[in-house]
């Protein structure tokens, strides 16, 4: 069994599942952790609401709450000294904070033959002038007239508030002597004003309480007998706003009215007379047909939460993929970069290999030219041939080691100009020539003649066809054939230059990495083909850098690398770009 070291390719994967685990752990703490604040977020909400509405019913019930006490009779004063009720208008109007809450004030007074009357206070002249019953106040002649026809004793002020006008009554005197009869015989009623209510009142207390101003997160409304009167943005349907995440009723009597009442007794309760100040007060808010209706602006308060719930979990998840990622990314770079030190420490024992035979072969040659072992013109020849060409191939190495430190330091720069591609094909040729003598390769040529320049780097072209040149003589086979092949394209915008082999092609597992530098493919880099793995991957930088395309198909018949770049001239102008040598030559 082989043992698990630091930095070994299952250690990393390891550590990685171990993390990957902890992360799945924190992803799991983080859903039910963004869950209970989300319940805890929704529960502040909700108790915001509930505290903005309170407030916004009290104040509310507080307005209507003074104007019921403004008309309120004086308890034990002498007979003669009670204010009258035009009166007590006219200090309403005078001194309370919102004077235009009291449209209209009417006195309801019984006749002898027992007819309720009804005059309405005239607020220029201050005096009551009568007037038939409109329509709003006809509820309110009923119930006065059941009251008053009850066998039971009736309270003497037997209704406080009317939601439905809306408005709010008083007794027109307090008659406390003994032997009073308990009949309704006179009522102040004061109608509030609904354009008031709609236009002022409800803004004011809006902004108050929900600070409409300062967020939008909230629709506040007021739902009347009659439906919506009021709507914090008037531009949505009402749709927009009802149900509603809260609807609370209001206009009923505020709670301060009946501590004041308690403050306030009579200075004399006739037994039996009825309850009181503090029971008259008795009309309940939830009888109310006005209400007050709330609404998140996502919907409701569950969707908003919900929105801000998906938006943290959205954002965890992407913390947390973020991390997953980067895990990832640290775990396979720390798998690329072992293969890539272990392609550098093959590329280091190839190149040392590859430089081993020729300067061996150097080193012999030029052992033999001293001690006097060649004597004859032809032996110094071959020899002469044979130290050309070791040297020819450590130059090929040294090229090939300084351009890949050229490519990779970013220093490298091509200079684009026309070229012929024939031209380049036979210098390719040439400088490979005693790699093709030496494996007997044959070679078949097959360049267009009416080829168009191509724009490109002439060095950098000369670079990749010899690159292709060299790795086609490797991995041909037994058949020690070549080809090599450039054609115009169709539009004749670009040329294509083909070099092919008749040898077993290129493994399926091979082809991702096969422009890599360093890789060399599994069935070569431990046999007898000896190489660094760079040269396809300075081809690809080389033909990718000239705005040009590389391409192979492989199989088991043999493998083509096809070079696409782009033509110097439209196709009108190429006889004109190939006869030009031709001139120049003569």
């Amino acid at each position: 069994m082989r043992a698990l070291s630091f930095g070994s390719p299952r250690s990393t994967w390891i550590a990685a599942g171990v993390l990957a685990a902890l992360l799945s752990v924190l992803a799991v703490l983080q859903y039910r952790w963004i869950g209970e604040v989300s319940q805890a977020e929704r529960q502040r909400l909700q108790a915001r609401l509930d505290a903005a509405a309170e407030h916004f019913g009290d104040d509310l019930a507080r307005e209507v709450s003074r104007a019921f006490f403004a008309f309120q009779p004086g308890m034990g004063r002498p007979a003669g000294s009670e204010p009258s009720v035009a009166e007590r208008w006219r200090r309403w109007r005078e001194t309370a904070p919102q004077p235009g809450l009291v449209r209209d004030v009417y006195v309801v007074e019984r006749q002898s033959d027992g007819q309720l009357a009804l005059s309405r206070i005239d607020a220029a002249t201050n005096r009551a002038l009568p007037t038939p019953w409109p329509d709003e106040l006809l509820s309110v002649r009923r119930r006065l007239e059941e009251i008053d026809g009850a066998s039971a004793p009736p309270p003497p002020m037997p209704f406080v508030f009317d939601t439905a006008v809306p408005a709010v009554f008083a007794p027109l005197r307090h008659r406390l002597a003994p032997g009073d009869k308990p009949a309704v015989e006179g009522v102040v009623i004061a109608v509030l004003d609904r354009r008031f209510l709609s236009a002022e009142l409800f803004p004011e207390l809006a902004e108050r309480c929900f600070n409409l101003s300062r967020t939008s997160d909230y629709l506040v409304a007021v739902k009347g007998p009659d439906g919506l009167v009021y709507r914090s943005d008037p531009t949505l349907p009402e749709n927009r706003y009802l149900p509603g995440d809260l609807s609370t009723p209001i206009l009923g009597l505020h709670r301060e009215a009946r501590r004041l009442a308690r403050e306030r007794p009579p200075d004399r309760v006739r037994a039996g007379a009825g309850p009181p100040p503090d029971r008259l007060l008795r009309r309940k808010p939830a009888d109310s047909p006005w209400r007050l209706v709330v609404t998140h602006r996502e919907g409701s308060l569950e969707a908003a939460v919900a929105g801000v719930r998906m938006r943290n979990l959205a954002v965890s998840l992407a913390v947390l993929l973020l991390l997953a990622v980067t895990l990832v990314i640290l775990a396979a770079s720390a798998q690329r970069a072992r293969d890539l030190a272990r392609q550098q420490i093959e590329f280091v024992a190839g190149l040392t290999h590859e430089l081993n035979t020729p300067l061996a072969a150097i080193r012999s040659a030029g052992q033999n030219l001293a001690d006097g072992v060649v004597a004859g013109p032809q032996q110094v020849t071959r020899y002469g041939a044979l130290i050309e060409r070791e040297g020819r191939r450590l130059s090929g190495m040294v090229a090939k080691a300084l351009e890949l430190a050229g490519i990779q330091s970013g220093n490298k720069t091509y200079r684009p100009e026309p070229v012929f591609v024939a031209e380049i094909v036979d210098q390719a040729l040439a400088d490979c020539r005693w790699v093709l003598e030496e494996n007997g390769v044959v070679v078949e040529r097959d360049v267009a003649p009416d080829l168009p320049a191509v724009t490109v780097d002439r060095g950098a072209l000369r670079m990749v066809i010899q690159n292709l040149l060299d790795n086609a003589v490797k991995y041909a086979g037994e058949a020690a054939w070549i080809g090599i092949r450039a054609r115009a394209g169709r539009d004749g915008r670009e040329v294509s230059v083909i070099v092919e082999d008749r040898g077993p092609g290129i493994r399926a597992e091979d082809r991702p990495h096969l422009f890599e530098p360093f890789y060399r493919g599994r069935d070569v880099s431990g046999g007898a083909i000896h190489g660094s793995g760079l040269g396809l991957s300075l081809v690809r930088h080389a033909v990718m850098a000239n705005r040009g395309s590389l391409s192979v198909v492989t199989g088991p018949g043999g493998s083509a690398f096809t070079i696409r770049l782009p033509a110097a001239a439209p196709p009108s102008s190429v006889a004109v770009a190939v006869a030009s040598p031709a001139v120049e030559a003569d």
